[in-house]
């Protein structure tokens, strides 16, 4: 356990995530290694602050104590990602754990779909061209460890299990928005 601690840190405190079906050995060894000894990590990161959680598929940090962020901060944060949600599933409903995507494909669509290309503009506002919310896209998206390159020649890429957690989180909404609305 002792020789990943500092790899697992490394990664899980930068808001990734590590996913059952990440291709990466790396990851995938950290992966297993946490499955098999996750009480152990948990009380180990406990200690530093960290609570490490696991979702179906996936494991990440989540914090003990707050710190400098406010709730004004998380919010702009998850509003950012239920916009991205909200682009990914107009580009396909079907994107989702297992989808495979290039960003080529994404950057056709968005000069195709006028709808898809008023979400990408208010997806990143600094970015000035499609191509570059595409690549700050992508970023996000595998920074998050939300996916991963499985083919650089042809820029493929697979949505990962962490994925889920993304989509959980926007569906919280939506299961409560519904639950709220008064009936007429």
């Amino acid at each position: 356990m002792r020789t990943n601690t500092q790899r697992i840190f490394e990664l899980l405190s930068k808001g990734s995530f590590l996913s059952v079906d990440t291709t990466e050995q790396e990851a995938k060894h950290l992966y297993n290694d946490i499955e098999e000894n996750f009480a152990d990590y948990e009380s180990y990161f406990l200690e530093l602050g960290l609570r490490l959680e696991s979702g179906d598929g996936y494991y990440y940090f989540a914090r003990t104590r707050e710190g400098k962020i406010t709730i004004e901060q998380k919010l702009q944060s998850f509003a950012q990602w239920v916009d991205i949600m909200d682009f990914l599933k107009t580009y396909d409903i079907t994107f989702s754990t297992g989808f495979q995507f290039r960003s080529t494909h994404i950057l056709e669509r968005i000069n195709l779909d006028v709808e898809l290309r008023d979400k990408a503009r208010k997806l990143f506002r600094r970015q000035n061209t499609n191509q570059e919310v595409v690549e700050k896209l992508v970023s996000e998206l595998t920074g998050m460890g939300f996916a991963e390159i499985i083919n650089e020649q042809d820029g493929t890429y697979k949505v990962t299990a962490a994925f889920r957690y993304a989509e959980e989180m926007v569906n919280l909404i939506t299961i409560y928005n519904e639950e709220d609305t008064p009936e007429v």
